[in-house]
């Protein structure tokens, strides 16, 4: 994208008028009914917005020209554009999205052996200050829209059906919030996404194929609790105790590491799933041999399984991954316990696919 480009896309705050895709369908028929008109106007509009994730008013062929004239000026229908698109030799795709303000947000492609799993970011940068995470260098800037949210998967959506995955073709995707940012800090906008994602007049998913990643903030899980949504959940720990979590992950320090488990846990008995544990996995740091049967204690606290996830090598940071055998001696350790433990594989370490490099690297070199 041009300097020219990117200066006509960046608008004032106060210019900037609200996204049409941050409404739930059910508001936008009521947006339209308060307008007078028909309710079928509404079953016209909303597949349009959600189904097939149009960016020009005037693609809506079957809405009158003066409505959508009319919704021109309310509304905006686009909120992000493409600033730029990397495809590793294992066929993740890394994406950089600029929004309407200038901040820029990334989303992947991650092809899985099955399906497609679009990660998506919930607000700009983060503010839970990681020490593994690329994206936690920058701070938090600000929330994402719920429009700006499921933009990112209709964008992705989209560039899949232009240019299959190999092997995949035009199967599904599964969508988690594993991107730059903690969703349950963004909890309405998180919110009406998901009910966006799984209603019939919006994307029509399922929840099985929706996934929130979260370090676990009390008062984002009373709220996943009380809002019920249904769809997974994966807690991030980096620790097995209070001390040893606030070495890797220091923000989510406000909420002690049994309380977000247990809370975890009660979401998880209540939607009727199995939640994941997810533990990254730091030589000298997070691979200790009594850190896992803690691990394994704290997951038979309720109905979950353990991710362990090998550290994505940030270029200015002086951790280091745990070697395979110590991985593989750590899930067994897990595993003796009786705990369903996995090794997730980390694609795309050929483009910065790791959450917030590109963007780190793009605002250094712009």
């Amino acid at each position: 994208m041009s300097v020219k480009a990117i200066a006509l896309w960046r608008r004032p705050v106060s210019e900037i008028k609200p996204l049409i895709r941050s409404l739930v369908p059910e508001a936008v028929t009521a947006h339209l009914a308060a307008a007078g008109l028909p309710g079928f106007r509404a079953r016209q509009l909303n597949p349009w917005l959600f189904s097939h994730g149009v960016m020009d008013w005037d693609a809506m062929s079957n809405l009158p020209a003066d409505l959508r004239q009319n919704l021109a000026a309310r509304f905006d229908l686009s909120g992000l554009t493409l600033d730029l698109r990397q495809v590793s030799t294992d066929h993740t795709r890394k994406y950089l999205f600029r929004l309407r303000d200038g901040q820029t947000v990334e989303s992947v492609l991650i092809p899985m052996r099955d399906h497609a799993t679009f990660c998506i970011s919930s607000q700009v940068g983060c503010g839970m200050a990681c020490r593994f995470c690329a994206t936690a260098r920058g701070g938090l800037v600000r929330n994402l829209e719920a429009g700006e949210i499921i933009e990112q998967i209709l964008h992705l959506q989209r560039d899949a059906q232009a240019e299959p995955v190999p092997g995949l073709g035009g199967r599904g995707f599964n969508v988690v919030f594993m991107g730059m940012g903690e969703p349950l800090d963004n909890w309405d906008a998180v919110r009406d996404s998901l009910r966006i994602m799984q209603a019939t007049d919006g994307l029509a998913m399922s929840r099985r194929r929706i996934q929130v990643s979260t370090s676990g903030p009390a008062a984002g899980l009373h709220r996943l609790i009380e809002d019920a949504p249904g769809v997974g959940l994966t807690l991030s720990l980096g620790g097995s105790n209070d001390v040893e979590r606030k070495q890797v992950m220091p923000v989510p320090g406000r909420t002690s590491t049994t309380e977000a488990v247990d809370l975890a846990a009660t979401y998880a008995r209540a939607a009727g799933i199995t939640a994941t544990l997810a533990w990254v996995m730091i030589a000298g740091k997070t691979d200790a041999a009594d850190m896992a049967r803690r691990l394994g204690a704290l997951a038979r606290r309720g109905p979950f399984k353990v991710n362990l996830i090998p550290l994505n090598l940030l270029d200015d940071d002086a951790l280091d991954r745990t070697h395979t055998a110590g991985i593989l001696a750590f899930q067994k350790i897990l595993t003796d316990m009786g705990i369903k433990a996995f090794i997730r594989a980390s694609g795309g370490q050929d483009i910065d696919a790791a959450c917030g490099q590109l963007r780190r690297r793009r605002q250094a070199s712009p």
